[in-house]
């Protein structure tokens, strides 16, 4: 989802990442992942457990550009697909309002389909769905393809309202009035799929079979913000939805999310890089100590380090909230990435020597993990590219460096509203014996974030904290159990932390069961899967970074629906064709 206040959307569907970034890179993280991609486009070489020492000439050149999904997902297509659209209601739940209808935009794919076989939804959430669209309904490396052609089925991408083309009043930007986001609520937005199945339709294809779900199963797949869609879809909309695949779905509202940063303690320990961790908590507590003194002169120092001149008239919670981004890759990548991930910083840290030059008056005492993280050379540039600013990253010359500014990508502001309104997901500080991330980066500070966003919106529709205990009435939160339908997670993914299977001390205790669900039946127990050693989506891949595991999850799923399938049947028997994928 993912991400919280400030990440967490090119593409959180395939999965989202955290903190103050821009949910857009999430997005493209996860499908740069999924074929094989560190973030800059450059060939991901699965390294061997200790992993490779850091180059220091790579580090010459720390120029750092999010890749194009594009460029590497331009599939040889079977079929020629555009983009289609849906007129839909506003508002579905007040008519006498008459606020009129929107355009919202899908693809659909027919190559595979026989006609009795099912519609797939791939749901890609909070982005603009169109660098995603046709690697997911074209490319045969594409798992959502695969069991669409396995079921020899309809496959379509659908993309949530406000987001890319799908925006009521126009284009969402910086400029974009808080009152026309009235109606962006996940509320609206299922009963927005819900409208559109019940008139689906390929006629045009010359497909004259009822593709509604009166006489077609519908089957509902997302990850992440997308994967609690997919419950919510089938708990709100049973006749709509007749199964559900629901990854990586974080479907208890809290405004603290501070626990998003425990699994990456977790599996560092995990991979080996114990060290590392301890490294980073070691050079966070002396950053916060600096701060709790209130020795602005060595506060100021401190910033120039990292970020360089002009980085000290930050506050210190805006800086706290930068220090974060270094996890932006964790929940796509784990501990690779690329240099923009973990691994390289870790190996800079633990084994370079190189310290930052600028001079601070109690340098004798700062752990050698602060030096060397402020002077590792994609840090400053990594930070301009997730915070949208321009710190020089040097402490003779002064840059642009403002870490307070409004989000201006789309996507980044329509899901600021749903999470900041809705659901909360605040990834601050966590405090304790596994602490990652700076103590000024608070609950506050993330509250702060949604106001300074939309600073004039009206209290009826923008409450002053998430309301997170409505959400949870309204939905279920890690209560719901809709019937037919799969859960999984990966080990180490900080949004497990709010789904159903969460392994935190705070969460119910809930089994997970890899025992098939009888159709349509209901159960305390989770069907679902755990993955090993893996964090976001992972079972959404089947190249580029993968796991055994993530096969093994997609399995229990298609096993499950193979099953369901059997004991569906159309509204009427009447010229009900079978089932194709039996045949």
């Amino acid at each position: 989802m993912r991400a919280s206040t400030c990440l967490p959307a090119l593409l959180l569907a395939a999965c989202q990442t955290t903190i103050a970034l821009n949910n857009a890179y999430a997005r493209s993280f996860n499908i740069l992942a999924e074929l094989g991609l560190n973030p800059d486009g450059s060939p991901f070489e699965r390294p061997s457990f200790d992993g490779p020492a850091f180059n220091a000439e790579d580090a010459s050149s720390a120029d750092f550009t999010i890749a194009s999904v594009a460029e590497g997902s331009a599939p040889a297509p079977a079929e020629n697909i555009s983009a289609e659209y849906v007129s839909l209601p506003i508002d579905h739940f007040d008519p006498s309002k008459k606020l009129g209808t929107f355009n919202n935009r899908y693809w659909a794919s027919s190559s595979s389909y026989k006609p009795g076989g099912p519609v797939f939804i791939y749901d890609v959430g909070e982005a603009n769905a169109s660098s995603n669209a046709l690697f997911r309904i074209q490319n045969s490396t594409s798992f959502f393809k695969q069991i669409v052609d396995q079921y020899n089925g309809i496959g379509i991408v659908w993309e949530h309202r406000f987001y890319g083309n799908s925006t009521p009043g126009g284009p969402v930007n910086i400029d974009t009035p808080a009152e026309s986001f009235r109606y962006l609520n996940t509320e609206q937005s299922l009963a927005d799929v819900a409208a559109f199945a019940s008139q689906f339709s390929l006629k045009n294809r010359g497909i004259n079979y009822t593709l509604t779900p009166e006489k077609t199963p519908w089957v509902f797949v997302g990850g992440s913000y997308p994967g609690m869609r997919a419950a919510f879809m089938r708990e709100k909309y049973p006749s709509t939805i007749y199964a559900s695949y629901a990854s990586s779905a974080p479907v208890q509202a809290s405004v603290d999310q501070s626990f998003y940063f425990e699994p990456v303690w977790r599996g560092m320990q995990q991979y080996g890089f114990g060290n590392c961790s301890r490294d980073i908590q070691a050079a966070t507590r002396y950053i916060d100590g600096v701060f709790d003194d209130q020795d602005s002169a060595a506060a100021d120092e401190l910033k120039i380090m990292f970020l360089g001149k002009g980085a000290e008239k930050n506050s210190h919670a805006t800086f706290a909230d930068a220090l974060t981004t270094i996890f932006a890759t964790w929940q796509s990548y784990g501990m690779e990435g690329g240099n923009t991930g973990l691994r390289k910083l870790c190996d800079w840290i633990e084994t370079g020597t190189n310290t930052s030059s600028v001079q601070v008056h109690n340098q004798k005492n700062m752990p050698k993990a602060v030096q060397r993280w402020a002077s590792y050379p994609y840090f400053a540039t990594n930070v301009n590219t997730y915070l949208e600013t321009n710190c020089s990253g040097k402490a003779d010359v002064v840059g642009d460096c403002d870490l307070d500014r409004k989000f201006t990508d789309p996507a980044m502001i329509s899901w600021t509203w749903q999470y900041c309104t809705q659901w909360g997901y605040f990834q601050s500080a966590n405090l304790g014996p596994r602490q990652l991330v700076s103590k000024y980066n608070s609950l506050v500070h993330q509250k702060d974030i949604c106001h300074r966003q939309f600073p004039d919106a009206p209290r009826d529709i923008f409450p002053e904290w998430p309301a997170v205990d409505k959400t949870n009435r309204k939905f279920g939160g890690w209560d719901i159990r809709p019937s037919n339908t799969y859960w999984s997670n990966g080990e180490f993914d900080p949004w497990r932390t709010l789904s159903p299977a969460s392994a935190e001390p705070f969460a119910p205790k809930v089994v997970v069961s890899q025992d098939l669900p009888k159709c349509g039946a209901e159960q305390k127990d989770l069907f679902g899967y755990v993955i090993p050693n893996a964090q976001h989506c992972y079972d959404f891949r089947t190249t580029g970074v993968t796991v055994p595991g993530g096969a093994v999850s997609r399995g229990y799923f298609t096993g499950a629906l193979s099953s369901w399938l059997e004991c569906w049947k159309p509204n009427g028997q009447s010229g009900y064709p079978g089932k194709p994928w039996k045949a």
